[in-house]
């Protein structure tokens, strides 16, 4: 009866088991969009120093207001595209912190199950070596019995 009972809980503790891997395959691929978005970020960052710097040594030879007006505005959107950037690092940066949280709680769920599947596991043994205890002990007080006959 009480290996039943040990045995009713392996199932839930492999479903435990599996979602603790999928949410830490999920951590991982928020991690790797993560880290490609701060690369795409930087690399808009240099750009932006590039193109800055490049039209500050155009403009030591002089620039006219057309070329001012296309640089503004190309900046701008460079400076809009690092405002979109920042917001997606940030979301995914949210997530990532969520994803942990989901994970640790999974953890812990996990570590809960496999202590419950352990105590009922070695209270099954406890009790079968019990129940082998007695039988034993009727059996030699049989012999015993038999023997004094």
């Amino acid at each position: 009866m009480s290996r039943q009972r040990a045995k009713r809980i392996t199932p839930i503790v492999q479903i435990a088991k599996n979602a603790l891997q999928e949410s830490l395959a999920f951590m991982g691929e928020v991690q790797q969009r993560l880290e490609s978005e701060k690369e795409k970020t930087t690399t808009l960052e240099q750009y932006q120093l590039e193109y800055q710097s490049n039209f500050s040594n155009k403009g030591h030879g002089g620039v006219t207001g057309l070329e001012i007006q296309h640089f503004e505005s190309f900046m701008l959107q460079i400076s809009g595209a690092l405002v979109n950037q920042g917001q997606q690092v940030r979301q995914l940066e949210g997530q990532l912190k969520q994803a942990q949280e989901i994970y640790q709680k999974l953890n812990q769920k996990l570590k809960s199950y496999e202590k419950l599947e352990s105590r009922l596991n070695e209270q099954a043994l406890a009790s079968e070596n019990q129940q082998l205890q007695k039988f034993l002990d009727e059996i030699g007080s049989q012999l015993h019995s038999r023997h004094s006959s």
